[in-house]
């Protein structure tokens, strides 16, 4: 790669030290893009001219106050409006009028920390679903392997950081989707806390779990942008590095058949380093677990629907399968399920806030991010077949970190997650600095080869398969398709039948999951 920095944090001192200008850095990222990024499906949009003479404004400015940022080129995921173009939030039928002409106030902070904005990244349409092969934006590929899916909805920050187009992003996290692509392509990242940082000017998900977080090569980089994004230092953390912080694993989860072997003794040996660093790792049963899984499904089909139901019913087809399909589940469900579910999200966040101030009580939550390395794009997963060890932490509004732990034999990345209480940032990315001054796999980078030509995307209705609900329990009355239209038709959808049998297979996942007691 042409990036001449292994890491945010060191491009920062020598742009500050005046080493390098911030030039250098732009045209190194612009040439890694033209090279790269037909391959990998980084960018929506880049902005090759500002961010020159955004770049060569920074070089002018070399003495007095400069930010902490100054001159650093970032990415922003295309749900976060910026000056330079319109966001699409990858749909062909976003208003592109949406916030015209400015900049998202996290945005803001960035420039007003001094950093220059190279383009906005793909990610998952509305920030959920896999792409659609019938859409003309760039299919995202992971840089490990360009078969691979790099996970979602952040999808270009990670495929971009881990083939070092550039250092930096930031991205937005309602079930997983700063963590998830941090995981499958080995960078970090982290999910802050829920109501921390402007969620103004991002296209909303699930508005009451939206949330933004930076997405970078290491935590202490993290922990830089989190900085500029809250316009002040972060608090001290009350343990220097992870010395006598009690770490909590749920061992009956991460032993479980979701976690594949691999995931599974890559944790372990993570677990060991923490401990040799000086934590305390104890065992810490997570009883909220499936429950809040579904809290986090119903709420977000839900609230997805109601922000956009209505430009839903208005252009069917000119949406995505995987986001259509998802969306209109959040149609037919029913508010009582809705209702029910804020209630168990009230209960379980206030349950385990108490649990983890008990005496026998832990700091920080450790399980793998992602269950499993990466999947190809051909492998189509069904509603809940994998394991989703990110969403429990959107519901509670808890901070959470995913860190690179190892790699499998053909060399896909692994990924631990750290999780604390409500604006516990500061000891997160504190253990993950510590964890990762004692290993390396964070400063792997990809080298995926240009020349490669991945294979297009499967009909995602050719291969769809048997649909599995995310939360094991007794399955509840199965949901009519003859109700289910119905319903769509009262909202002015009207599916073709494998619409209708995709939003049938998600509303009984939905139904399953939110039928489990909350425990």
């Amino acid at each position: 790669m042409q990036q001449p920095f292994p890491t945010l944090t060191e491009a920062v001192h020598s742009l500050r030290s005046g080493a390098v200008g911030s030039r250098e850095l732009v045209e190194a990222a612009l040439r890694d893009a033209d090279r790269l990024d037909p391959l990998l499906g980084v960018y929506v949009t880049r902005f090759p001219e500002q961010v020159l003479a955004a770049a060569d404004a920074a070089d002018a400015r070399r003495s007095g106050d400069r930010g902490p940022l100054h001159g650093l080129p970032l990415a922003v995921k295309d749900n976060l409006a910026t000056v330079e173009g319109p966001s699409t939030a990858q749909s062909p039928v976003h208003d592109p009028g949406w916030w015209h002409g400015q900049d998202a106030p996290a945005v803001a902070r960035l420039r007003g920390a001094g950093a220059v904005v190279l383009g906005k990244t793909t990610m998952a349409e509305y920030a959920i679903g896999r792409p659609d092969p019938a859409h003309t934006f760039p299919v995202p590929r992971n840089p490990w392997d360009p078969e691979r899916w790099t996970g979602g909805s952040s999808t270009g920050n990670g495929a971009g950081i881990a083939a070092g187009l550039f250092l930096g992003a930031l991205g937005t996290d309602t079930s997983g989707s700063v963590r998830l692509p941090a995981a499958l392509c080995g960078t970090t990242g982290l999910k802050t806390t829920f109501g921390l940082l402007p969620a103004e000017g991002c296209v909303p998900l699930s508005p009451s779990q939206d949330v933004l977080g930076p997405m970078a090569v290491s935590a202490r980089d993290c922990g830089l942008l989190l900085d500029a994004l809250t316009g002040r230092p972060r608090p001290t953390a009350p343990v220097a590095g992870v010395r006598g912080l009690r770490i909590g694993v749920p061992y009956g989860l991460v032993e479980g058949a979701g976690v594949t072997e691999e995931c599974r003794t890559a944790f372990h040996r993570s677990l060991r380093e923490l401990r040799e660093l000086g934590a305390e790792i104890r065992e810490f049963d997570l009883p909220e677990f499936g429950p809040l899984l579904a809290v986090n499904a119903v709420t977000m089909l839900a609230e997805a629907f109601a922000v956009h139901g209505e430009r839903l019913a208005a252009h069917w087809q000119g949406h995505g399968r995987g986001f259509r399909r998802l969306a209109a589940a959040g149609a037919v469900l029913p508010a009582h399920l809705y209702l029910r579910a804020q209630r168990t999200r009230e209960q379980l966040t206030a349950r385990l806030l108490a649990r983890l101030d008990s005496p026998g009580g832990v700091d920080v939550v450790a399980t793998p991010t992602w269950p499993a390395p990466a999947r190809t794009y051909a492998h189509e997963a069904a509603p809940g077949d994998e394991l989703n060890l990110t969403a429990v932490w959107n519901p509670t509004g808890f901070p959470a970190l995913a860190l690179p732990m190892g790699a499998d034999p053909a060399g896909l990345p692994l990924s631990l997650q750290l999780a604390g209480r409500p604006h516990t940032e500061s000891t997160l990315l504190a253990a993950g600095e510590a964890f990762q001054s004692a290993t390396t796999w964070h400063l792997r980078r990809a080298a995926p080869d240009p020349r490669h030509r991945p294979a297009p995307l499967r009909d995602p209705d050719a291969t769809r398969a048997d649909p599995k609900p995310p939360v094991p329990s007794a399955p509840a009355q199965a949901p009519e398709s003859a109700g289910i239209e119905a319903a769509l038709a009262a909202v002015g959808i009207t599916p073709g039948p494998a619409d209708l049998a995709a939003v049938r297979a998600v509303a009984q996942a939905l139904l399953n999951a939110g039928t489990r007691p909350a425990g």
